[in-house]
Order: C-alpha cells, then structure tokens, then sequence
C-alpha cells in the first residue's frame, strides 16, 4: 500500500476493513485508567481480558446473526439467514482498498460483538466515509468532512490521521453510540453535528485507533498482532463447575 494518504483513499481505508484482515490482537482504553486486551478470529471469534488477565468474554458466532430468529405469520420461526462480509465482494480500487460496498442488508458486519455499537464502528469505521443505512431521502452532502490527511505513527504503527468535522448527512452504525460527536435529530431525520475529533486509522487494518478532540468520545487502540494464527482454545469460554450441597 502506498504511504501516501489523501481524502479518497482515506475514505477507502474506512471501507476496506472486512476484507483486510482475519485475526487482531489488541488493547485499548476503556476509561483513562482501565485497559482492555482482545483477541478476534473472524468472522465471529472474540475474547477478552482485563488488565489483571481476567476473563470477562470468550464466544463463538459460528453463523450470521447468532440468536436473530425469523417467524412466519402461522407462528413458527428458523434462524434468520445471512452472510459474513467475507463472503460478499466489494469493489476495489486499483490501490488495493474499497471503493464501494455493494448495498446488501443480509451481512452481518456487528461480529463479534462486544458491549456496544461503537466496538463495531471501531473495527469497521465505515461511518467515517459513508452514510451506513439506506435511509429515504438521503442528501447529497458527503457524511463526514475530512481534512488535514497525514501519515503517522500510533503506537509505532503506520497510520493514516484526519480532522472528521460530521455533517448533518452523518448516518453512524448506531446513532447511541457513534465515532463522530452530535446526535440524531428525529424531527428533521439528520444529525446535529458537534465539533470535529482528530481520528487514526491504522494503514494495514483499516480499524480506527484513535479518536481525540471530545471529551464525550475518545478512542486509543493498540494493535499487537494482525493475521496470527488463534486456536480454538482460546475463544472456548471455561467449563462451569458444578458443587454439590
């Protein structure tokens, strides 16, 4: 991949993360004196510790959408039916990122999920050049300002770092908890935007490490491994034990 950034190839970064890894060790900051570490196998593997090296997740989606059922007018239900990103091809730029993803609602890109919306708009910030849902009526401005796009170093790792100013035709993953500051306004059905953050994505992984410039909304991921081969092991949560009385 090529060093230098610009606005569109920022924007395809934001795009390219389903397709550009399979497993990532990492931490990040939960709070200023609370760090998490984790392990991901996609499409649905996840684990994660605490700074103590205790457990608190360790799950396997082995489908799309684990637990969504779908039921039928006569009363019964099956597992509702998808696909994981990896199955669907996008389509690319001659630099090797995406240019464009194709407008499927039956892929789920929230696995593995952990504790809220914005842990999946981490590892796949979309929202940072795209609106994220097909809503009626969408506008024509672009979702997200980007400007002063410049390569750096995040915990010693190549990074790509942008000014995000939001724009009222933002449409994050999850308008409760999204990268960008403001909130939805549902008369007008279009974001009130707040101030712009400084955002990183990491240039091999596409995953965004870093957001700063809101004290409602900070972000400071550290990546350890990319593509390094995970057992199963790992993502096997640990036997309950059973006491007798």
């Amino acid at each position: 991949m090529s060093s230098q950034p610009s606005i569109d190839r920022f924007r395809r970064l934001a795009r390219s993360s389903p397709w550009l890894w399979r497993s990532l060790e990492f931490r990040w900051r939960v709070e200023p004196d609370h760090v998490r570490h984790a392990w991901i196998r996609r499409p649905g593997s996840l684990r994660v510790e605490d700074e103590s090296e205790t457990l608190l997740e360790a799950s396997v989606a082995d489908r799309p959408y684990p637990g969504a059922m779908v039921y039928s007018s006569d009363g019964t239900s099956q597992p509702m039916q998808g696909h994981w990103p990896c199955d669907i091809h996008p389509v690319y730029a001659e630099d090797g990122l995406v240019e464009s993803v194709p407008e499927r609602f039956d892929v789920d890109y929230d696995q593995p999920f952990y504790e809220d919306y914005r842990w999946v708009a981490m590892l796949n910030p979309i929202e940072l050049a795209d609106r994220v849902h097909d809503r009626d009526g969408q506008p024509a401005r672009l979702p997200v300002e980007l400007h002063e796009i410049t390569r750096v170093e995040h915990h010693g790792r190549p990074a790509w770092q942008a000014i995000a100013q939001p724009t009222p035709a933002y449409d994050p993953r999850c308008d409760c908890c999204p990268l960008l500051s403001g909130e939805f306004d549902n008369d007008t059905d279009l974001w009130t935007p707040g101030p712009p953050a400084l955002v990183r994505l990491d240039e091999q992984t596409g995953v965004c490490v870093t957001i700063e410039g809101t004290a409602a909304i900070e972000l400071d991921v550290e990546i350890i491994a990319v593509d390094r081969p995970l057992d199963d092991e790992l993502f096997t949560p640990p036997r309950r034990t059973w006491f007798r009385r």
